[in-house]
């Protein structure tokens, strides 16, 4: 069981890594890496995780607010009532929800445990998790005690005559200068120094111009938890000399348009890549401001459905030229509670279950406020009527035509299928869509589900999840 999840984007992973290394050489257990297991899912790993973990520690950056991963991971950690330390790793302000969190800010962290921020923040920590117990070897301190106790046993035994009192005090002192010729030996064992365990590459900015330059500092993580900035020794290397350069005093200077990573080796150690960006930005006239979008606002004209039922949910942008346009491509929606509700393709609340649903839309860096919903539990279908007979009538025959059963079966099965692809089984989703399919082969709505279930599907196998389609 892990004692700390921490949360945090791809964009963040060598931030996320320093940050761990930290706390792990306080002595806490720590869950960051995602890797997945061999004969695992993705899916089962995090959740794993998120059931076992004592608190998480969220680091919030340009890249992380805009993740839906890192948001969907703090609001599932607030659902499960853990307790949610946010750290800033970048001044930036936390997706709404997160805001009256009192974050730490680390923002201008060195990396080292000794940085005043970073003390701070484990004294926080502390508060919230306890200090990590350490344990405390005792066998040299019992063993003096030990020998102690046997001499002054023996010369007990022998007082009362003061020849047995010298052969008393010559046994003690033999003893004791045995035991001093036991202990000494152990006591000039030298503690082997620690060993470098990594290295971790930082600088103030990793998008340069031509010809911009850009000092590097390398820090080193050491087998007992300390961690050192170090200056001399270490081999600087470009995997693009053409783009960026480094000298043998960690100077990077931007030379051509492209991408470059940069890597640090002492001994036998090597870091991670620091990636650096040079672009070129032609002139831009300084009386052009695009616009932007800077509010989000959605509406339904139902609030209030049973259990089956859809409410389309309209969503307005307002433009900071004073504009309003309806937005109906590029949303993600956030739901309170997948198990009530879901929104398929056409931005339509699907009621799955009875209960009380928040919905949320969000559109670029910009997110609404959410929208309550109310879900309650079908009616039960009234027992037909008995008629009296009438006389027998006949009646002209009609085409056969979709019964109320019919489309109810139907319906169940797109409700079924939307709940599955909330649970992230779309196998299990796209078999319930093609029953509804064989119900009825030309129903524009079961096309539209399978589709939508689909790319769902091939997301999450680009994003290098194992799930059969």
């Amino acid at each position: 069981m892990a004692d700390i999840f921490i949360s945090y984007a791809n964009e963040d992973r060598e931030s996320a890594a320093q940050l761990a290394q930290m706390l792990e050489a306080v002595g806490w257990r720590i869950w960051w890496d995602r890797r997945i297991p061999a004969g695992r899912t993705w899916r089962s790993v995090l959740e794993d995780a998120l059931r076992e973990m004592r608190c998480m520690v969220v680091l919030w950056s340009h890249s992380s607010v805009d993740s839906p991963w890192v948001t969907e991971e703090a609001e599932e950690a607030r659902r499960r009532g853990k307790t949610i330390v946010p750290v800033l790793i970048q001044a930036v302000e936390p997706p709404i929800g997160f805001r009256a969190i009192q974050a730490a800010d680390l923002a201008h962290w060195d990396g080292t445990a000794g940085d005043p921020a970073a003390q701070m923040f484990i004294a926080d920590l502390k508060t919230v998790l306890g200090t990590p117990l350490a344990k405390f070897d005792q066998r040299s301190s019992d063993l003096e005690t030990q020998k102690i106790a046997e001499g002054f046993s023996l010369a007990r035994m022998l007082s009362g005559d003061w020849r047995k009192l010298a052969l008393a005090a010559a046994v003690a002192a033999a003893l004791f200068a045995g035991w001093q010729f036991w202990l000494d030996p152990r006591q000039k064992i030298q503690t082997p120094p620690p060993s470098l365990m990594g290295l971790a590459i930082t600088g103030e900015r990793q998008e340069l111009k031509p010809s911009d330059t850009v000092k590097l500092r390398l820090t080193a993580n050491y087998s007992d938890g300390q961690q050192r900035n170090i200056n001399d020794g270490i081999e600087w290397s470009s995997s693009a000399p053409g783009v960026a350069t480094i000298t043998k005093a960690g100077e990077v200077t931007a030379r051509t348009a492209g991408t470059a990573d940069i890597t640090a080796k002492i001994g036998n150690v090597s870091s991670s890549g620091w990636q650096l960006s040079v672009t070129t930005v032609g002139p831009r006239s300084p009386s052009f401001e695009p616009v932007k979008l800077v509010d989000l606002d959605i509406s339904s004209a139902n609030k209030e459905l049973f259990t089956s039922e859809r409410a389309p949910i309209r969503v307005r942008g307002r433009y900071s030229d004073n504009t309003e346009k309806p937005i109906s491509d590029g949303l993600q929606w956030h739901l309170s509670d997948p198990a009530l509700a879901s929104v398929n393709a056409n931005g339509e609340l699907m009621a799955l279950r009875p209960g009380k649903v928040e919905v949320s839309a969000r559109f670029g860096d910009r997110q609404s406020s959410p929208l309550t919903f109310l879900i309650k539990e079908s009616p039960k279908a009234m027992p037909p009527q008995v008629k009296p007979d009438k006389p027998y009538e006949p009646r002209p025959v009609k085409a056969p035509a979709a019964t109320e059963q019919t489309r109810a079966r139907i319906a169940a099965a797109i409700s079924r299928a939307g709940s599955f692809r909330g649970q992230g089984n779309y196998a299990a989703a796209l078999v319930e869509l093609e029953k509804a399919k064989a119900i009825d082969n030309s129903n524009e709505e079961i096309r539209k589900e399978i589709e939508q279930t689909r790319r769902a599907c091939k997301a999450e196998v680009v994003l290098g999840n194992k799930i059969n389609c």
